[in-house]
């Protein structure tokens, strides 16, 4: 899996040492609140995470980053490009540690993700966002995604629902 790089950012292939590091962001209430899960109680839960998610790697099924600063690694968050398989379409999805939202590093990290998923072959990019994400819907605006289909009480995980936004942007 490739190494990308930014003006500012280093996204590395997401690896168990980055447990703790996650655990920044998937410990966070109010990160996790636009997310599908809640908050994670503890590290060891987002280290759990992380084994799940590198298997869908090994499977060919996703790629998943840690988004980190080049100067001093700061961990700043996670990006994937998810559901690859036959199609030359993916799912991209990212989440930055609270920290470091408003500072453009999501778009930074994106830019270089959508880059990097041109390069693989894939011309389709969907994205599914928590319809109250402002901030998300904005960001995917401004990288030129289109919004494509409104999900009314969308069941986000059994039993738990909410209206959301399917994105998409043609490579």
């Amino acid at each position: 899996m490739s190494h990308l790089l930014t003006m500012r950012l280093a996204l590395d292939p997401l690896s168990l040492d980055d447990a703790s590091d996650l655990f920044e962001a998937r410990g966070d209430p109010e990160v996790m609140s636009f997310w599908d899960w809640p908050a994670d109680p503890n590290p060891d839960i987002s280290r759990a995470v992380i084994v799940q998610l590198l298997a869908e790697v090994d499977a060919g099924r996703a790629l998943y980053w840690t988004i980190r600063l080049r100067t001093d690694r700061s961990f700043v968050g996670v990006c994937d490009l998810g559901e690859l398989g036959s199609s030359q379409s993916a799912d991209l999805g990212f989440m930055l540690a609270r920290r470091w939202w408003g500072s453009g590093l999501a778009r930074e990290a994106m830019v270089s993700v959508l880059e990097h998923a041109r390069a693989l072959g894939i011309t389709s990019v969907h994205a599914r966002v928590a319809a109250q994400n402002e901030r998300s819907v904005r960001l995917l605006q401004r990288l030129g995604f289109v919004a494509i289909e409104s999900l009314a009480h969308f069941e986000v995980r059994p039993g738990v629902f909410r209206d959301s936004h399917r994105f998409q942007k043609i490579l």
